[in-house]
């Protein structure tokens, strides 16, 4: 089979187009079988000759997240040469929080752009982002998501299929560890989780354990500085570690003792597994919300209930008795982390594919 990946992120905000289009790219390239190739939107909505060739022959094109505006007028072109095209996303767009980056586009509608001057100024988007976004899901075959609750909101504007994201292994398996003092609790990601810390209840959790715990350190990888300043810590006890391109992101990971995935809210239900499976490939103990995104996980790893007092007895637990931890996410934990290798699971994803095809070219 062949596909095309159409992903949507620049090279400033690599992380999603990583997940839901490079990483079963290359393993789908790796397979010897089949093949894929990968577009950015801006290129595909311009149809360029490079564009024209990779389609043409293409059995699939997945399209990430930007199904408004142009690229509604793009599917639809390449619906008319009969090509399957299908969605991909791995956000709640319906349930974006004021303190969101995007928020403004998909809630209050506007978007900034260049005018004459070179000056950046709003623009309102008329119809709604998620009005055109609805739009688009009624164009496409299909649509997958990592998170099930997910395929559930949208299962009435298309067939939605529960994709999980798979990790690709050859970025984490030859980060050694790297020595330090003292024991780190460490997280990492994008600048739409400050929700996630100070609705949690972790952040009290942490304070409280930092006191308790002198040799602990929190690390926080990432650009967003309101998670850095909201956790109030004593400068000794607190370690920060900008973004780096994703095929650097291992090294940092190395660095923890102890992995954190706090989530509160409906927003925050509909995230990947990823980051825990992260840990699990890195044979990182974790402690994670209860959460929807999580559930299949529970029995790798501890979840606990969002209040100060559950993080808390957990932290702390696992900090006096580490060695134990460490032993126990090198076992299971470990061997389930690494059969979620993207590597192991290229034909599930072509079947899905499959299916779609047959769906609607089965009966010509």
């Amino acid at each position: 089979m062949r596909i095309v990946y159409v992903y949507s992120d620049n090279p400033l905000e690599w992380n999603s187009s990583e997940w839901r289009c490079a990483v079963p790219a290359r393993a789908i390239n790796r397979s010897g079988v089949h093949t894929a190739r990968l577009l950015s939107k801006i290129e595909f909505v311009k149809n360029t000759s490079k564009v024209q060739d990779a389609c043409q022959n293409a059995d699939v094109i997945v399209i990430e997240r930007a199904l408004y505006g142009p690229m509604l007028s793009a599917i639809q072109h390449w619906k008319a040469q009969d090509k399957i095209v299908i969605g991909d996303f791995d956000d709640a767009y319906h349930l974006i929080t004021p303190d969101n980056s995007s928020y403004p586009f998909w809630v209050e509608n506007r978007v900034k752009r260049e005018n004459e001057k070179g000056e950046e100024v709003w623009e309102k988007i008329d119809p709604p982002a998620l009005t055109q976004f609805k739009w688009g899901l009624r164009l496409v075959h299909a649509a997958t998501v990592p998170s099930k609750r997910l395929a559930d909101d949208w299962k009435d504007y298309t067939e939605m299929i529960y994709l999980p994201n798979y990790i690709d292994l050859q970025n984490y398996q030859h980060a050694p560890r790297v020595p330090h003092e003292g024991i780190i609790i460490g997280w990492g990601g994008s600048v739409s989780h400050l929700p996630s810390f100070q609705k949690s209840g972790l952040i009290p959790a942490l304070q409280n354990v930092c006191r308790a715990r002198p040799q602990v350190k929190v690390m926080i990888c990432g650009n967003d500085a309101r998670i850095i300043n909201s956790l109030q810590l004593p400068p000794e006890n607190i370690i920060h570690r900008p973004w780096v391109p994703h095929s650097q992101w291992a090294k940092h990971l190395a660095e923890y003792d102890i992995g954190l995935a706090p989530l509160s809210g409906a927003y925050d239900d509909r995230r990947s597994w990823i980051k825990v499976l992260e840990y699990m490939v890195m044979k990182i103990p974790w402690v994670a919300s209860e959460s929807p995104a999580y559930n299949d996980l529970r029995s790798y790893g501890w979840l606990v209930k969002n209040t100060p007092g559950a993080w808390e007895r957990v932290l702390l637990d696992m900090i006096d008795h580490l060695d134990d931890y460490r032993a126990e996410a090198a076992g299971e934990p470990y061997l389930f982390g690494i059969a979620q290798s993207i590597d192991e699971h290229v034909e599930e994803i072509i079947s899905h594919y499959s299916h779609i095809i047959q769906k609607v070219f089965g009966s010509e």
